[in-house]
């Protein structure tokens, strides 16, 4: 390269570099605001009660296609309950099943588990209690738990 060359690239370089270190962020303060429209609006809780929620229990063909595909599924197994009950005959209401026996976790019971009868700790408590001269000459050393 020939030196006028240079020395114009060195004058653009200073030149763009003294631009760049004069910008500033723009002011978003004055930025006018535009209001998004609400195209959907608020759904909320103004919508009816699906049939599920009305009759407690899934609809006939739901329920038997859910069957049909995996009949261990919940409402697979909530419609073979309600079909047999006769819960999708004309005009018939919400049915609930009461339960009046115990839940299993009320059933259940509730504490620490019951000290087993084999207590090997306590019998080699009552061998060292009666003596070490009782104790065999093969019988290991207690094992030194830092007390």
């Amino acid at each position: 390269m020939d030196e006028p060359m240079r020395k114009l690239l060195l004058i653009v370089a200073l030149v763009g570099f003294a631009v760049s270190a004069d910008a500033h962020p723009p002011n978003h303060a004055k930025q006018p605001v535009y209001p998004r429209i609400d195209v959907i609006g608020p759904v909320g809780n103004r919508l009816p009660a699906s049939y599920a929620r009305r009759y407690n229990r899934p609809r006939y063909i739901t329920g038997k296609i859910a069957y049909w595909i995996a009949p261990s599924s919940q409402e697979a197994m909530a419609w073979h309950r309600a079909e047999h009950r006769g819960a999708y005959h004309p005009n018939l209401p919400r049915l609930e099943t009461h339960y009046f026996y115990p839940k299993p976790y009320e059933a259940l019971p509730i504490g620490p588990r019951p000290r087993p009868e084999d207590d090997s700790e306590g019998f080699l408590e009552e061998l060292l209690l009666e003596g070490p001269e009782d104790l065999p000459e093969d019988f290991p050393p207690p094992a030194d738990l830092g007390r």
